[in-house]
């Protein structure tokens, strides 16, 4: 299956794998969440906190998958 890479602006992003990609979505929610904190946006913060938590856990897991698959 052919997949079209993400992109930022006009520059597309390198094609990552399910786990590197989990891992690029958990650092920007938490860049995001500190910039959210830095605002005083509590509750924000908190629901980008969570996203951070399932983030973690689908590298995680994907990781898993990529080690020991099948």
């Amino acid at each position: 299956m052919t997949t079209t890479p993400l992109q930022s602006g006009n520059q597309p992003l390198p094609e990552m794998g399910p786990a590197e990609t989990a891992q690029y979505t958990k650092d920007t929610l938490e860049s995001l969440r500190k910039i959210a904190l830095q605002q005083r946006q509590v509750l924000l913060a908190h629901l980008l906190e969570l996203a951070v938590v399932e983030a973690k856990a689908l590298a995680q897991a994907q990781n898993q998958e990529t080690r020991f698959p099948g």
